[in-house]
């Protein structure tokens, strides 16, 4: 799982600059707000009532960033110590609705490994979908020209009810915050709400053509610390490893 992640945040880094068709105005009302009273509507199957869930919006159709993304967060709750499925659970939701059941499980297949039994992965339609982005304050936009969704970068953290309890910019969180916010949702806790997440997966400049240097510069920065935590994690397993093996 960690070789799988630590890949993907490498390919991040090498990921090419690409054109862009969306307009400022448009990535600019792109963000997540989700009010104060923020809920998932509870029949989308998203929440039980019985176990906190961490919540991500993704494409399936996004190698580039929303792979490694996705990755870095199922990463994030396997290192928090608490067991999936039985302590939270994990609901990622595609945004495109022509994605269809193959799409989605070869998309949690690479970035998830073993953690999709723990995941829930809805289909959506797009009724539903919206009622869910408007209910979180989730806003995107469709670039037709490039057939690339511009969306936040975000993860949810709900209480068992659906509360939106916190809210994580989707990158690299540190896995003692997230078992921290996924205890505190647990108890039904509702912490401070980040008033807009304006990085967006799409991150590209359409001035430019390319992805803005803002935008490059937190990536790179996200993926190498990334990086550095899982593979200073991997060389500790490895030497404890050794370690029993000589004794």
């Amino acid at each position: 799982m960690i070789g799988r992640v630590l890949f993907l945040a490498l390919a991040l880094l090498a990921a090419a600059p690409s054109e862009a068709g969306l307009t400022p105005a448009e990535l600019d009302a792109v963000g997540a707000r989700p009010g104060a009273s923020a809920v998932v509507p509870a029949d989308l199957g998203l929440t039980d009532g019985t176990r906190p869930a961490v919540l991500v919006f993704t494409d399936y159709d996004c190698p580039e960033i929303c792979d490694p993304l996705v990755a870095q967060i199922a990463a994030s709750l396997a290192g928090t110590g608490l067991d999936a499925g039985e302590d939270y659970r994990l609901a990622v939701v595609g945004i495109d609705p022509r994605d269809d059941a193959a799409a989605r499980d070869a998309f949690l297949g690479g970035t998830l490994g073993a953690a999709r039994e723990a995941a829930v992965a809805p289909l959506l339609s797009s009724e539903d979908l919206t009622r869910l982005t408007r209910a979180l304050g989730f806003t995107y936009a469709f670039d037709a020209e490039r057939d690339r969704f511009a969306h936040p970068v975000a993860s949810y953290v709900l209480t068992p009810e659906g509360r939106v309890s916190r809210l994580f910019p989707g990158l690299f969180t540190d896995p003692a915050d997230m078992r921290r916010a996924l205890v505190q949702a647990g108890r039904g806790t509702v912490g401070g709400l980040a008033e807009r997440l304006a990085l967006t997966c799409y991150g590209f400049d359409p001035l430019t053509g390319r992805y803005s240097l803002a935008i490059e510069r937190v990536l790179t920065i996200v993926s190498l610390l990334f990086a550095a935590t899982f593979g200073g994690a991997l060389a500790l397993a490895h030497w404890r490893e050794r370690r029993r093996g000589g004794a």
